[in-house]
């Protein structure tokens, strides 16, 4: 028997009202869904607003308290400074003045501090007119100090500073003689101007306000529709402000009809330790105005819902008769999804609204390291590490709740956390689309998950590098601009203490001359202590690619230690027990940051507060097998068993939020693995841990390189020839200087002048050159005098500040010239002068005949 077609008669009378009336109730629904979504819309923007005045509030609070918290650090300071100058018996102006420029100098947003003595004349600091200072016995804080010893710190009302002339806030704290009697005030002037400047750069709309007020609510600072204002007059304070205030309530959001009548929605915070209050305000008009082309795209969708209703409802009757053909077409299209779920690399599954899997391809076997079959059986959160289980179970919580065959999440890239059988975390992204009944009832959910652990990490490590490569090149260019002067510092220094010694006879028992000696010792010492830092800074930055050479693991060690001495200090005794070891094949700046690594997450397991009972050891030495051993062991917290297995993975911490990205020694772990080496881990809770790093030793030539002992500077009567070329006249005149010993030394201050005269025929036997000159580099002097005399040309040493360029750095590796770092050492200058001594006696000539 034929089956009985199914198919309705569509002509009916009794179907087409019935579509009619669908169709009607649909697009009343859509009107009623959108009116109750543009509702809720409205009060969502609403929420924003706060939100937004919240976190603008907020910034600015973090912001001046940070301040006002350095100011007082360094408000303190100048304090101590004080006491312990009077304590001694003698207060020296200058040394005194330059103490507070130096704190000064640390809180670039002040103006200027400044000191007034008991009675109120300010006597120190910036700008102060000694003959006829400026007073400030009269106002309200110099007298409250002096009434009131325990005051503490104290910021005033807006003032016209009387030093600077522009409005300020000062900040001050008491002097004290060391018997405890009224001794003056110190005074740290904060810039209004500055404090307007900063509400400048918060986003508040174009009638939005952000103040700044006093303890009394005094205006201080505003910026509004019409510009910024600096303790205006006049200004009043909302009713609903001043009860809040009242209520001793410290923040609050509150809605408010301002000045000109525009209604906003406001958010004050009093700042934590300080009298002063923020305050940040939104217009309505401004945050609603995206609602209102919400609710107009809205009313337009529901005119097109009702078109399309319509044309729906025409397209419904077309529909069945294709029913037959999308039926087998269906079962064709799941036979295709199964091939194609099973041979996929990503994740396919789906849930029942319990988090159950129902189905899962076998990419779950490589991804998780489960069975089909056991990922199945498993409770959905199991899969999920602790944070993305609760969010899933939220999300479906919220799914449970929404209408019918609503996709929220079609267009949602879901990021969660991956537990696998062993343990190990993925990051992994996920697509999800919600799976409904024809009744509307909740099936569970289908997505898509793929393992993106490696991307993150890659993107971790490149933002890392980015971030190195820039404090990198910072550094490298402060360095060399420090170097140039700190050339001459120390060559004229150095010169004038030898000139000292060599007519010591003529003047040991003159008491100025000899306090003159030991001045200039410690200028000397000062200064290369500076050659010291400026050296390890380069360390840091030197970009050497990965390009490895013999590096000496001790003296990266001592720099390390000293980067991280502050952070150390109040946690533990640091002990060095430095080996003579052989060089390791590596480049400085990666070494070095395995090395300060270990030491910072050292510093970071121990509590601050009992130094003298923990201790931070720091050693190498030679392993068994040859390989040069670095040990770094600390007396903190330790590392938990359970944990210790993860420590090397990327992203995992057990610290707080904010205080590491958890790749810290992933990082390391890689580029210690990329030198051919290991990393080893030991550690006890309560005990402490202990990183061990073993490196394969540089060849026995390489590990001996730079320990011969310099040559001395030539004896006999042969002296050479030498020229110093360099763009600065200090640096060049100081390095001559520096040469002496009876070389005939000239001085040249431009390149084209050198080309000139090697053209015209003269020659030296040295030529100290300067890399990076403007109009002729070294670069460009070297070629030009290789094409004239290519003896000549060896002969150039050049002289560098470090900040290579990327076409310098190729340059030196290409010319077998040597080179020397600015500041000059001594010990290397030698050595050069040395070479060219050598080579004149070969060549059968003195410094000062041609060559």
């Amino acid at each position: 028997m034929a089956r009985r077609s199914s198919r309705p008669t569509w002509s009916s009378a009794a179907v087409v009202r019935a579509l009619v009336v669908c169709v009607a109730l649909a697009d009343v629904f859509a009107a009623v869904l959108v009116a109750r979504v543009l509702v809720q819309s409205r009060a969502h923007h609403r929420e924003r607003a706060v939100v937004a005045t919240q976190n603008v509030a907020c910034g600015l609070e973090e912001y001046l308290e940070g301040i006002l918290d350095k100011i007082d650090l360094a408000l303190m300071a100048i304090r101590d400074e004080h006491a312990g100058r009077l304590a001694s018996g003698r207060l020296d102006r200058r040394a005194f003045e330059a103490f507070i420029v130096q704190q000064a100098a640390r809180v670039p947003e002040l103006s200027g501090i400044r000191v007034a003595d008991a009675r109120g004349d300010i006597v120190f600091g910036e700008g102060v007119d000694a003959p006829s200072p400026a007073n400030v016995a009269d106002r309200p804080y110099f007298m409250l100090h002096r009434d009131a010893p325990g005051a503490g710190v104290l910021v005033s009302s807006p003032i016209v500073g009387r030093v600077t002339g522009k409005p300020q806030l000062a900040i001050t704290r008491r002097l004290s003689t060391p018997g405890g009697r009224f001794a003056g005030v110190v005074i740290a002037s904060l810039a209004l101007d500055d404090v307007a400047l900063t509400f400048m750069a918060f986003d508040v709309g174009p009638r939005g306000v952000i103040t700044l007020r006093g303890a009394d609510l005094g205006l201080i600072v505003s910026r509004g529709p019409e510009g910024t204002q600096i303790a205006p007059a006049g200004g009043t304070v909302s009713p609903e402000l001043a009860e809040l205030v009242r209520a001793g309530r410290t923040s609050a959001a509150f809605s408010a009809v301002g000045v000109g009548g525009i209604e906003r929605t406001f958010t004050f915070r009093r700042l934590e330790r300080y009298p002063l209050y923020v305050i940040a305000g939104l217009a309505f008009d401004d945050y609603f105005g995206e609602w209102r082309r919400e609710a107009v795209g809205a009313i337009a969708l529901v005119a097109l819902f009702a078109a399309l209703t319509t044309a729906a409802a025409w397209a419904g009757l077309r529909a069945s008769r294709r029913r037959e053909a999308a039926v087998a077409a269906l079962a064709e299209e799941e036979n295709k999804f199964r091939l194609l779920a099973e041979s996929a690399t990503d994740l396919i599954w789906m849930l029942d609204p319990d988090l159950r899997l129902t189905y899962v391809s076998p990419a779950v076997e490589r991804l998780l390291g489960y069975t089909v079959e056991e990922a199945l059986e498993l409770p959905g959160e199991r899969l999920y590490a602790p944070e993305s289980s609760a969010r899933v179970m939220a999300l479906r919580d919220e799914a449970l709740r929404l209408q019918p065959r609503s996709q929220p999440y079609a267009d949602t890239l879901l990021e969660l956390e991956l537990v696998r059988r062993d343990g190990r975390v993925l990051q992994a992204e996920s697509t999800v689309k919600l799976r409904w009944s024809p009744e509307g009832r909740l099936l569970g959910a289908l997505g898509i998950t793929r393992d993106v652990t490696e991307r993150r990490e890659l993107q971790a490590r490149m933002r890392l590098t980015e971030r190195m490569a820039s404090v990198g090149t910072l550094a490298a260019g402060i360095a060399h601009e420090v170097n140039n002067p700190l050339t001459y510092v120390l060559s004229n220094v150095g010169f004038a203490l030898e000139q000292l010694q060599a007519t010591r006879s003529e003047w040991a028992h003159v008491a100025p001359l000899q306090e003159a000696e030991q001045a200039l010792r410690e200028a000397l010492a000062g200064a290369d202590r500076v050659r010291h830092i400026v050296r390890d800074v380069k360390t840091f930055s030197r970009p050497d690619g990965d390009r490895l050479v013999p590096v000496e693991l001790n003296p990266i060690i001592v720099a390390c230690l000293q980067m991280t001495a502050n952070q150390t200090a109040a946690r533990a005794r640091v002990v060095r027990r430095l080996g003579a070891v052989p060089c390791v094949r590596a480049t400085e700046a990666r070494l070095g940051q395995v090395i300060l690594n270990l030491l910072v997450n050292a510093g970071q397991a121990i509590p601050e507060g009992r130094p003298e009972a923990n201790e931070i050891v720091v050693g190498t030495a030679r392993a068994e097998d040859g390989r040069v051993e670095l040990e770094v062991r600390d007396t903190g917290a330790g590392i938990p068993a359970d944990v210790l297995p993860r420590i090397f993975d990327p992203f995992f911490t057990t610290k707080s939020v904010g205080e590491g990205t958890g790749l810290g020694l992933s990082i390391c772990h890689g580029i210690v693995k990329s030198l051919g080496g290991e990393i080893q881990v030991e550690s006890a809770v309560g005990q402490g841990t202990c990183f061990r790093v073993l490196l394969p030793a540089a060849s026995a030539g390489a590990a001996e390189a730079g320990s011969a002992a310099p040559p001395g500077r030539g004896d006999g009567p042969v002296r050479c020839r030498v020229l110093v070329v360099d763009d600065d006249a200090l640096v060049a005149r100081a390095v001559a200087r520096s040469i002496g010993g009876g070389h005939a030394v000239e001085v040249a201050t431009e390149a084209r002048e050198v080309l000139a005269r090697v053209a015209a025929g003269e020659r030296w036997d040295l030529v100290l050159c300067d890399l990076m000159m403007p109009d002729l580099s070294g670069m460009e002097l070297h070629a030009r005098v290789l094409g004239l005399d290519p003896a000549q040309a060896d002969r150039l040493v050049f002289m560098t500040g470090g900040a290579y360029t990327a076409r310098a750095r190729e340059f030196l590796d290409s010319v077998p010239n040597a080179r020397l770092e600015k500041p000059i050492d001594r010990r290397a200058l030698d050595e050069v002068l040395e070479a060219a001594v050598r080579r004149a006696r070969a060549l059968g000539r003195t410094g000062a005949t041609a060559a």
